[in-house]
């Protein structure tokens, strides 16, 4: 990339081998600019003139993914999942777009050993942390740029409808909007700290990977903006200068070719000034005129009529020089705002194999440990009878029980296959597979070491072995997971020994703990036969030394649970199958209505029993809420506070979470929305007030436009969405003066 920075410089009067110029003083102007956050108008201004200069060959380069062959389904050696062509006589380098959200993308063997497998999205999600998102942020930038990528694929932020969905555990949101929305602020400013560019993902409904080409979900607008649409748009308003569509339709036109989304939606109600590319081969027209900026990754493969490129110059030579210019600025204002020109990566035509192949990621140590910090405070515990966590010194002997408690990581399997995932990472290009993952055993074992108690350990499904192992012990450990994968969903919310889990804490008579790794939510047909139980969703490489720091008290689980856990698989929404009679090859498209309406994710149980709720997590100490007033913090905020009291023996910290009650009949959820929530921590027998703000758009619905509706709002705050711990009520516009 040094010919593109000399290049640039020159463009100013300077050179490289001056070390004082007129050029570098800019460049250092443009630098110090950037660090303070260049104006979305500054850059889109800047991105602009650039977008002028450029011949109609080069933005073709900007406009379509550059690198693969035809017939060809990965990059060739030195290249990125992506890449866009560079411009160095203007100094406007590659794009080299990188899978994905949760990590940087492990394709090859060699790669394992050089970056960081963290927990996944989801995880991080349970943790309800805002700061840790931008913990994250930063090292996943760190990483991503220290490997010559500058376009990470992520984050991912569909709200999950599908229990089943296979790509859950990639999605920050949860079963909440609004909580995607809160987190994902964090992690796109530490990414892009980082001269990183995000890419928010899947634009929009990607609610299933059954058929996912071919599933025409039918939602209402409210929906959309209420339900669905939060998270982008706190992403966006957090500085996301980059959209990548589904490959779902949405409302009888496919997610990248659909004008209404993409331009009536995206651009003109959310404000969204950035670009669209494609999902990989995610066209089906030319789509340039509905809002596309950039198809991805840019070849055809032969012989499969679904893999087809569209954004050839033929198709390109049909559009105004104005409508290129305008793509090519979109694509350049990330660029210009996060500093890509002036903190350079390599340029796969000139070679990215080493950066790709041999260099370690920068502050890996540093990232390990983090990592390890995240699975801990991702644990959820769910049950803990008789209070038999953490594992007391009293505990001697530990017998850890199941195959999952040493989970397979079978290395050349996942490279044979791309959507193979483990009980450490999901399958598909979310996967960053852990080189040495910590299993379960692992972590106890050590942690077990240094307090002073012993292990057996039988790691088959094997009830009368593990039985026996179990007789001598002071307490067991079991172990439950399954994993789910991109292009399928899981065949059910079972994890893969059940039959192993349900007849062997049947059978237990010493206390018992049943330890989860999984994905999404599962069902527990097991749970009223144990004493504790922990979750945690897919987390890497510090799986078991995050699980056991927790076990062992030295970590106060502070986890909420982003999903709802069922009774029944029943009681979910399952994947919209395909009518019997389409055709193998298929040509159409199916509906798939999405009659819940406003009540997806964890409202759609409002009215059925449930076995965990939305919102929860256990803690080692108690809390106690006071009680709730409700006043104003200036003309259009509401402000809901309480003191809270740690009244238990240990520090830790709660999730106070407040829901909101809409008034009736206008077909919101009858038990209420999240619409607020902090993480607090505190010693023991120590107090803080808690505050929670309310502002216009927490308590407006959408019809056409984002209105307050008239009446009294109900606000329920708690430690779940089923644990309501103080009320209150209050009328917007009685107390405030709101304009919208």
């Amino acid at each position: 990339m040094r010919h593109i920075l000399a290049a640039f410089l020159a463009g100013v009067g300077c050179s490289l081998e001056l070390e004082e110029c007129d050029g570098a003083s800019v460049l250092q102007q443009r630098s110090t600019r950037i660090s303070e956050e260049m104006s979305l108008r500054e850059a889109v201004h800047e991105a602009g003139l650039l977008a002028k200069k450029l011949s109609k060959d080069e933005i073709a380069g900007l406009v379509r993914g550059v690198g693969y062959n035809d017939s060809v389904y990965n990059p060739p050696l030195g290249y990125f999942v992506g890449n866009s062509a560079p411009v160095p006589r203007l100094g406007i380098p590659s794009l080299n777009l990188q899978d994905n959200g949760q990590g940087y993308r492990t394709v090859s063997k060699e790669v394992i050993s050089l970056v960081t497998a963290f927990p996944s999205t989801l995880a991080v999600a349970a943790t309800w942390d805002r700061k840790l998102g931008f913990a994250w942020g930063q090292a996943l930038g760190e990483e991503f740029h220290g490997k010559g990528a500058n376009v990470l694929l992520g984050p991912g932020l569909n709200v999950h409808r599908v229990a089943r969905n296979g790509r859950n555990v990639e999605y920050l949101s949860g079963e909440s909007g609004y909580l995607g929305a809160e987190l994902v602020q964090g992690y796109i400013k530490g990414v892009h700290s980082k001269h990183v560019v995000t890419v928010m993902k899947h634009f929009i409904a990607n609610s299933q990977e059954t058929m996912r080409s071919f599933v025409d979900p039918k939602i209402e607008e409210r929906a959309l903006f209420e339900v669905y649409y939060p998270p982008f748009q706190a992403a966006i308003d957090a500085g996301c200068l980059s959209a990548m569509c589904s490959y779902n339709l949405v409302n009888g036109a496919h997610a990248c070719s659909n004008s209404v989304i993409l331009q009536q939606h995206l651009r003109d109600a959310m404000g969204y000034q950035g670009w669209v590319m494609s999902d990989w081969w995610a066209l089906h027209n030319f789509s340039a005129e509905q809002g596309l900026d950039q198809e991805m990754p840019g070849n055809s493969c032969e012989g499969n009529p679904m893999n087809k490129a569209y954004f050839t110059e033929e198709n390109l030579a049909t559009l105004s020089s104005e409508k290129l210019q305008q793509m090519a600025t979109r694509i350049l204002t990330p660029v210009v705002r996060y500093g890509l020109m002036e903190y350079p990566v390599c340029a796969p035509e000139d070679s990215c194999y080493d950066e790709i192949y041999k260099k370690e990621a920068p502050h890996r140590q540093a990232h390990g440990k983090l990592a390890r910090r995240m699975v801990a405070e991702s644990v959820m515990l769910l049950k803990n009878k008789k209070e038999v966590l953490p594992i007391s010194p009293d505990v001697q002997s530990i017998a850890v029980l199941g195959s999952a408690c040493d989970a397979d990581n079978n290395i050349d399997a996942m490279l044979d296959k791309w959507d193979l995932g483990n009980y450490y990472t999901v399958g598909g290009s979310g996967r960053v597979i852990p080189e040495n993952p910590r299993s379960v055993q692992e972590g106890i074992e050590d942690a077990c070491e240094a307090a002073g108690c012993t292990v057996s350990a039988v790691l088959v499904d094997d009830v009368e072995a593990a039985l026996a192992a179990a007789e001598n012990a002071d307490l067991v450990v079991v172990c439950a997971a399954t994993t789910s994968q991109e292009n399928a969903d899981r065949e059910s919310l079972s994890v893969d020994q059940e039959p192993f889990v349900v007849e062997l804490t049947s059978r237990l008579s010493k206390p018992s703990v049943v330890v989860s790794m999984i994905p999404g939510t599962i069902v527990m047909p097991w749970i009223e036969k144990v004493d504790a139980a922990v979750a945690v969703f897919l987390a890497g490489q510090a799986t078991g030394d995050g699980i056991a720091d927790v076990l062992f008290g030295k970590v106060n689980p502070g986890a909420k649970s982003p999903v709802t856990f069922p009774l029944k698989e029943e009681d979910a929404i399952a994947p919209c199958d395909p009518p019997v009679d389409f055709e193998e090859v298929p040509k159409n498209s199916y509906p798939c209505e999405y009659a819940e309406g406003l009540k997806a994710g964890f409202p759609y149980y409002e009215d059925k029993d449930v076995l965990f709720p939305f919102g929860h997590g256990l803690s080692y100490t108690t809390f106690s809420y006071g009680a709730l007033s409700i006043s104003p913090c200036g003309a259009e905020c509401a402000s809901v506070q309480l003191e809270l009291r740690n009244t238990g023996p240990v520090a830790g910290a709660e999730v106070v979470q407040l829901y909101l009650v809409f008034p009736e009949g206008l077909g919101e959820p009858k038990h209420g929305v999240l619409r607020g929530f902090q993480k607090v921590f505190l010693e023991p027998n120590t107090a803080q007030q808690v505050e929670l703000k309310l502002h216009p758009k927490d308590f407006a619905i959408h019809t056409s436009a984002w209105t307050v509706p008239d009446g009294e709002f109900q606000v329920h705050v708690g430690s779940s969405s089923r644990d309501i711990r103080a009320e209150g009520a209050f009328t917007p516009k009685a107390m405030l003066k709101i304009q919208m």
